[in-house]
């Protein structure tokens, strides 16, 4: 469902103090802080008016996880809104409010603003409101805290069936349909001339995590975008840089963490192999017969096993492709111990997949009470032959020190492509990369343009950086010195990438397809 517009608030502007000539002739900012307070899809306030202070922050601020064992997960984007609240319009319990009785969490707020000497609108943030919090002598005002989209993935679950030969992107859409994310929220997946032989979600991971575990399998980016919507940057898509970070137009302090932080002698990447067994039984009901009334269900979540033949003591959990179980795998009787009647055809019988799981229904038709005395289900198990490792150098001995980076892909299932990973990746983190962060104040053109995983170039003589490109990491927005918002201090964390502004090309024999980029 459209949006609808709403004019944006005004107010005065302040100034700053960069490493250039500072100039006091600057624009005024017009905010739109829309709230879709009664939950119908439509943003019927702006409250700019009344906002005395904002703070937005995105992305991440750093690029390796402690001692290098993966990447550093996209946080939750957060947004913290003030404002004036004299008349009480923001009390929930307030019901002279115009917006009783609907203030309160799960609301959509879209945070955007405009420089009143253009005509372009920046989106800044998109999520929900998390809680409404007085502030302020007498409780003249408020705080109204906003989460983006990572919040409810993090917060839900999802469970889809077994697919084979699933392009990344594809698979993502399934975790989001699952979790039952809002199409008015929109999303963005790019399309991966790779795919996985065989997916799934179990529904034991929280559907943040298994979206991570896709990106991070395939060297892609998952994040919400400053619109709201879900986006995956495949690794091969390379954009347009969007702008360039110049010294003199920048704060002073710039920073930059010291090598150690991201520099790896040794690359270590996991792959896990998986491949489909012969048809099996893979769930038993054992110990119990249960019975069933007449005109009612037994409802089972069983959990399919695997006799893995490397470990032929262990039953492993696994994902199979399974159908509907026959006559064969389930017996109803009307006596316990199987010697009456077979009552099996008088039943239906239905399986949904989930994975690794499935939900057996058994429903009695019969007219009398029915006894299971046999219930299984057979499929073709998907297990992991062996998890693979993979180093650079392919001699660790070669290696100056053995600090390593250590990335584990779940979905990566190909060991030829992980070789390739391991050599670039490696020889990249190698060698030695800035991280610079960077803040601007009042350069609305350059702070309000780049949103997450954006390429953007740098010229800090400071760092002996001249036309280096990097990708956004993190993103934070702060308003300062007044109480209207027209001074707004911008800080980016800038992350190195592979071939940098000189995109690695492989040729036509690669394992990654023909004249694939990589940019990653």
């Amino acid at each position: 469902m459209a949006n609808r517009d709403n004019r944006f608030g005004r107010f005065k502007f302040g100034t700053s103090h960069k490493f250039g000539a500072s100039s006091f002739d600057m624009p005024a900012l017009a905010w739109d802080i829309s709230i879709d307070w009664d939950g119908d899809g439509v943003f019927e306030v702006n409250e700019s008016n009344l906002m005395t202070g904002i703070h937005i922050k995105r992305g991440r601020t750093r690029l390796l996880k402690s001692q290098g064992v993966g990447l550093e997960n996209i946080p939750t984007g957060t947004a913290s809104i003030t404002l004036r609240n004299r008349d009480g319009r923001f009390d929930g319990w307030n019901q002279d409010s115009p917006l009783y009785p609907n203030v309160g969490s799960k609301k959509d707020v879209r945070i955007r603003v405009r420089p009143l000497d253009g005509s372009t609108v920046y989106p800044l943030f998109y999520g929900q409101i998390s809680n409404v919090s007085p502030s302020g002598a007498n409780d003249r005002n408020v705080t109204i805290s906003v989460r983006d989209g990572l919040d409810v993935l993090r917060n839900a679950t999802a469970r889809v069936a077994m697919q084979q030969n699933i392009a990344p992107g594809a698979a993502m859409a399934l975790i989001l349909a699952a979790a039952k994310w809002k199409p008015a929220w929109g999303s963005s997946l790019d399309t991966s001339v790779e795919t996985i032989p065989y997916w799934w979600a179990s529904g034991n991971k929280r559907a943040m995590s298994e979206l991570e575990d896709l990106a991070e399998s395939f060297l892609g980016y998952f994040f919400c975008d400053a619109r709201g919507r879900a986006r995956f940057v495949d690794r091969g898509t390379v954009g347009d840089v969007v702008t360039n970070f110049e010294q003199a137009d920048l704060l002073k302090d710039i920073g930059n963490p010291q090598p150690s932080e991201v520099q790896r002698d040794v690359t270590r990447i996991k792959v896990h192999p998986r491949t489909q067994a012969t048809t099996g039984v893979i769930w038993q009901l054992l110990g119990s017969i249960p019975s069933i009334l007449n005109g009612e269900k037994l409802k089972i979540f069983v959990n399919y096993t695997y006799a893995n033949a490397a470990a032929p003591a262990i039953n492993v959990q696994t994902p199979a492709y399974t159908g509907v179980p026959g006559t064969s795998d389930i017996l109803c009787n009307s006596q316990s111990d199987g010697a009456g009647t077979d009552l099996t055809g008088s039943c239906t019988i239905t399986l949904t997949d989930f994975g690794d799981t499935g939900l057996l229904v058994i429903e009695n038709n019969s007219g009398s009470t029915v006894h299971v005395v046999k219930a299984q289900v057979q499929g073709d198990a998907i297990y992991e032959v062996n998890a693979s490792d993979v180093t650079y150098p392919a001699d660790i001995e070669d290696a100056d020190s053995l600090r390593e980076m250590i990335l584990d892909l779940p979905w990566q299932q190909d060991f030829n492509s992980a070789v390739d990973i391991a050599n670039v990746l490696g020889a990249f983190y190698s060698g030695l990369h800035p991280m610079p962060s960077t803040q601007y104040e009042n350069r609305f053109d350059k702070q309000f343009l780049p949103d997450l995983f954006d390429i953007v170039t740098a010229d800090l003589p400071k760092l002996g950086l001249i036309g280096e490109s990097f990708r956004v990491g993190g993103i934070e927005h702060k308003s300062i010195n007044t109480d209207n918002c027209q001074s707004i201090r911008s800080r980016f964390w800038l992350e190195p990438y592979v071939a940098a502004g000189n995109f690695m090309q492989w040729d036509t024999n690669s394992v990654w397809n023909t004249s694939t980029i990589f940019g990653w």
